[in-house]
């Protein structure tokens, strides 16, 4: 029988390791675990679990420390895993099963790195050689993004791709962002492609980090030279390569190439997905519905990319279905668009983007037969579904049936605060305030607790209120001060918070929510008692702040009222001058919602919105060569708006027919 090493090098990892050794536990024969200078317990939870410890200087390559690794090894085959990393769940069979069979030399897994804020469905697959023959000649080189396959294939071993699962949760948000790996990444490949520039895999690399940090323009630089420096089309990074120069030539707006591109590609990688899936992505930016369709139908007809592949999990399932759902919608095909959410909501549970539009739009007719249908078939147990379908039925006013639903989802899942947290605000919402309040009573968590405070000023309950936030934890103080004057207010002690400087706009906030909340509950006589929440603010500007508030809660002419007031009491704000202007609009004052647009533009600031709303009234008031001229301007701040560009085309056609037209009449009175 076969026997195999984990090969692992750490540093402080205390964290990750117990995962990632309990999952090897009886596949392995023995751990080796290098250590580049932890200072944590990693040393200790290694040797708790059997491993061999050995010490290694960090020298700023991988290659160095992973070679190190595999001198120390003496099992006939290597697996190498990093901390951050575990072989899934059922796995350990099927890799004895294969190392016992020996019909290779190494064999690739498929790395599932696991991205966004929490381990779920988003995921790019990886195919990854991770398990070799343990031989002297096999040895790792690259000082990051270090490669054993290419060696391997250099010495005559043969590599057999396997369906093999290792999940990988470095990439989450949260364990970038604690181990800074993008900035460490980012240093180490800079540095080797400054010492090799001609090397296409650092290069390709070096864009890897950029997509990370949302630099496209770099990111492509990168990934065009990387392709410039190929050996062949055949290499492993070479598919993914030309897969991110379209991704990122589609995220800048330059959509041509990159349907050029993914043209190109198709013809040499004919069973790779995701180019098709990508360019349903860019057709639907676009707005070309009919051909984003056939892009996505093409991916369910072709289903996942192959093994060998870099890909997106779900490019030829869930994530093309969601993407047609949304497609249908767009063109306003409802039952269509709820069967393609379905379909990808089947195919994936976890997928919850799905599950959301699927209970939206099937909220759209009100709460009957097909909506509680759709109910049942949510996994109780399951708190982020329930989650999803709870802010749903929020939306669409629907707390009766909310409340119905979270009794089921918290009686399998009693200890979540947020979803007790979503029972409150139905129940809230239904004025049930004593059952809004009962519910939070179990939670320990400082936000239930403010939350539930909140209620019990809102029952006259004061004194409970005070104890509950005076309990918090000391991180919390500014809060608590915030939540004391909200409840002297409602006693009818009008108390303003004083804030210290650096802390008006967090207190702001807070006020503003506040406020917020007893506008959603229809609670006008304690909004009212709490509007002097706002004296710490000069006038205009509390006036200003008011006007936006009310206006967000569809009380127009009180907004516009107090933004008056404001802005005649000197404060200059964009938002504020977009609210005049939508009331102006609205009241069929186009002249005076063409001044408030152009003040709100004044700074050469805002959203694109502004500028198509101006427009709007330019056009409706017939000042074509106006509404052409902002038309320009919002393509300088917004230079690829397909929408502002569309605008700009029709306006210079309507200036043109227009002055025809005025030649014409011209014409016929020099006639006359």
């Amino acid at each position: 029988m076969s026997l195999l090493s984990l090969c692992v090098i750490a540093k402080d990892e205390e964290e990750d390791l117990p995962r990632l050794l309990s999952s090897v536990r009886g596949v392995v024969d023995e751990i080796i675990l290098v250590d580049t200078g932890s200072t944590d317990r990693t040393v200790e939870i290694a040797r708790g679990f059997g491993a061999k410890v050995c010490f290694f200087p960090w020298t700023g390559d991988f290659s160095e420390a992973r070679n190190f690794s595999l001198d120390q090894a003496t099992g006939d085959w290597i697996i190498f895993l990093d901390a951050d990393e575990e072989l899934a769940e059922g796995e350990g069979e099927k890799l004895r099963q294969i190392l016992n069979a020996g019909t290779a030399d190494a064999y690739s897994v498929i790395v599932v790195n696991f991205v966004g804020e929490r381990e779920g469905v988003d995921a790019v697959l990886n195919p990854s050689v991770r398990i070799f023959r343990n031989r002297p000649e096999y040895r790792f080189r690259g000082s990051i993004h270090e490669q054993i396959g290419p060696v391997i294939q250099e010495h005559g071993g043969k590599i057999e791709y396997t369906n093999i699962k290792i999940n990988h949760y470095g990439y989450l948000s949260n364990s970038v962002r604690g181990k800074r790996k993008v900035a460490r990444n980012l240093a180490l490949l800079e540095k080797a492609v400054r010492e090799n520039p001609e090397d296409s895999f650092n290069r390709f690399n070096l864009g890897v980090e950029y997509l990370r940090r949302r630099d496209f323009l770099k990111a492509l630089r990168e990934f065009q030279t990387a392709f410039k420096y190929l050996p062949d089309l055949a290499v492993s990074h070479a598919s993914i390569l030309v897969r991110n120069i379209a991704l990122c030539l589609e995220v800048l707006g330059r959509y041509e190439e990159a349907l050029k591109v993914l043209a190109d590609a198709k013809e040499v990688y004919p069973d790779y997905t995701d180019l098709w899936f990508l360019e349903g992505c860019v057709h639907l930016d676009r707005g070309d519905l009919a051909r984003a369709r056939a892009s996505f139908k093409e991916c369910l007809a072709r289903g996942e990319s192959a093994v060998h592949f870099i890909t997106q999990r779900g490019v030829g399932s869930y994530l093309a279905w969601h993407l047609l759902g949304q497609v249908e919608e767009r063109e306003g095909n409802r039952d269509q668009a709820i069967s393609a959410y379905r379909r990808a909501w089947s195919c994936q549970r976890k997928f919850y983007p799905a599950l959301d539009r699927l209970v939206r739009l099937t909220l759209t007719r009100g709460p009957g037969e097909a909506s509680r249908t759709l109910l049942n078939e949510v996994d109780p147990k399951d708190e982020e579904a329930c989650l999803v379908v709870a802010r749903a039925l929020a939306d669409a006013d629907c707390h009766v049936e909310a409340v119905e639903f979270l009794k089921g989802a918290l009686a399998h899942n009693p200890s979540s605060s947020r979803l007790a947290l979503a029972m409150a605000w139905a129940l809230l919402r239904l004025k049930r305030y004593t059952e809004a309040a009962e519910v939070l009573s179990g939670f320990q968590h400082p936000e239930v607790r403010l939350r539930r405070s909140f209620i019990l000023a809102l029952q006259g309950k004061v004194r409970e209120a005070r104890k509950l936030i005076e309990s918090l934890p000391e991180s919390y103080a500014l809060c608590c001060r915030i939540y004391s004057s909200f409840i002297a207010c409602l006693a009818g002690k009008a108390e303003a918070p004083l804030p210290l400087p650096d802390e008006e706009e967090e207190v702001l906030r807070t006020v503003l929510e506040l406020l917020s909340t007893l506008l959603e509950l229809e609670a006008f006589d304690e909004f009212e008692k709490t509007l002097p929440l706002l004296d710490f603010l000069p006038e205009p500007r509390r006036r200003m702040e008011l006007g936006k508030l009310l206006y967000r809660h569809g009380f127009a002419e009180l907004a516009a009222e107090e933004i008056i007031a404001a802005v005649q009491g000197g404060a200059r704000d964009a938002e504020g001058f977009v609210v005049l202007g939508k009331v102006a609009a609205d009241k069929g004052f186009h002249e005076e919602a063409v001044v408030f647009y152009q003040q709100a533009l004044e700074g050469g600031k805002g959203d694109f919105s502004w500028y198509t709303a101006l427009i709007k009234e330019l056009t409706f008031l017939g000042r074509y060569e106006e509404a052409a001229e902002v038309a320009r301007e919002g393509l300088k701040a917004f230079p690829r708006n397909e929408l502002l560009q569309s605008l700009l085309s029709l306006l210079q056609k309507m200036e043109s027919f227009a002055e025809v037209k005025e030649g014409a009449r011209g014409e016929d009175r020099r006639l006359s």
